[in-house]
């Protein structure tokens, strides 16, 4: 696999656990000139080894690394099923050590970076929409983890915990207060939870963000399983959804002050902009099958507001306050999450309860 940014890796001699992986597949030594890594929550390296196999080698470590890592290799055991659900190639692993060596794509381009260069089209968004339509429709089989994700955090929105409150940064302390102290939006997350607990399952990314499509020889892939579960498909096609009313929010402050005026004027300008490849990727993930559930697209729309949330937190991680696009992004997730049915047509999800099984 391949990505944008670069940066140093560590040196895999002090994991000797990958070398003996490579090594017992018959693929030599790393060659230690030219290895990169990618920035993210496991360590990793990208190379090429003496007998000339590209790959790219992570390591799970953190919370949760167990889990993670079995999340991570049941894909490969879907895989099978899921030949139309482009991913890099699991080729070797080692479960005591928790490595996972995947095929590389060499000169592979990020969904993220793609947007940011203006460069994510619509048909990419239609190709995005058959990928995540397809690993819906697979049949759930009992290699699935169906533990319930982390999110949406319900710990938290009324109370911290001592030791959650001391490891929390200053803008994420803000931003729980704001969340504690609003009624409406904490019962419209409660709502969300228990709605998608009654959804029927399917094979669910559950870490859906851009950054995880990476675009190789002309065909748009789907990486990084670590979340994969059976679970509600809504979590996906929101996740999607969110990340570009992320970043319509984000281009606010392009727009020139970030003022109530111009959050309003500006945000629906912006998503205007997107709608028609939001809707590319609602069609594409038609494409895949008959959407039977009736209440998908309110979920998935809720989710998209969710989603802004969890970015707002995850950006707010090192801050000691929250900014006036933290606040406006809260406020749009707000809305999202409260009114779901009120956003659908401006996220290209179809207007109407008929128009989900269309």
């Amino acid at each position: 696999m391949s990505a944008v940014t670069e940066i140093a890796p560590s040196d895999p001699r002090g994991v000797p656990e990958i070398e003996a992986v490579i090594e017992r597949h018959g693929w030599g030594s790393l060659i230690r000139g030219g290895l990169t890594a990618f920035p993210g929550r496991n360590e990793n390296w990208a190379g090429t080894t003496t007998a000339g196999v590209q790959v790219f080698i992570k390591k799970i470590d953190g919370p949760d690394a167990p889990a993670r890592f079995d999340r991570a290799l049941s894909f490969t055991q879907l895989a099978h099923r899921a030949p139309d659900v482009p991913s890099p190639l699991c080729i070797a692993w080692d479960e005591p050590s928790r490595v996972l060596v995947f095929e590389l794509l060499p000169g592979a381009r990020s969904g993220s970076h793609l947007a940011r260069s203006g460069s994510f089209t619509d048909v990419m968004a239609g190709d995005a929409g058959r990928i995540v339509g397809r690993l819906h429709r697979i049949t759930v089989d009992e290699a699935l983890d169906t533990t319930p994700p982390s999110w949406p955090r319900l710990d938290g929105l009324r109370a911290l915990t001592v030791s959650d409150f001391v490891a929390r940064s200053g803008a994420q302390l803000e931003l729980f207060g704001l969340l504690q102290n609003d009624c409406r939006l904490v019962s419209a997350i409660t709502v969300l939870g228990e709605h998608s607990r009654r959804a029927p399952a399917a094979p669910t990314h559950c870490d859906l963000r851009l950054d995880q499509f990476l675009a190789y020889n002309g065909t748009l892939h789907l990486a990084d399983w670590e979340e994969l579960r059976a679970e509600d498909p809504a979590r996906d096609v929101g996740a999607f959804l969110g990340e570009w009313v992320h970043r319509c929010v984000r281009a606010i402050a392009r727009d020139g002050a970030v003022t109530p005026e111009t959050i309003i004027s500006s945000g629906v300008r912006n998503l205007e902009r997107s709608r028609p490849l939001l809707r590319a990727f609602w069609n594409g993930y038609q494409e895949a099958g008959e959407v039977t559930d009736p209440q998908l697209a309110s979920r998935s729309a809720a989710y998209a507001g969710w989603h802004l949330l969890d970015r707002v937190l995850a950006a707010s991680t090192e801050r000691a306050r929250l900014h006036a696009l933290d606040r406006a992004g809260i406020g749009i997730a707000r809305k999202l999450l409260c009114s779901p049915d009120d956003f659908r047509d401006a996220l290209g999800l179809p207007a109407s309860q008929s128009g989900a099984r269309s």
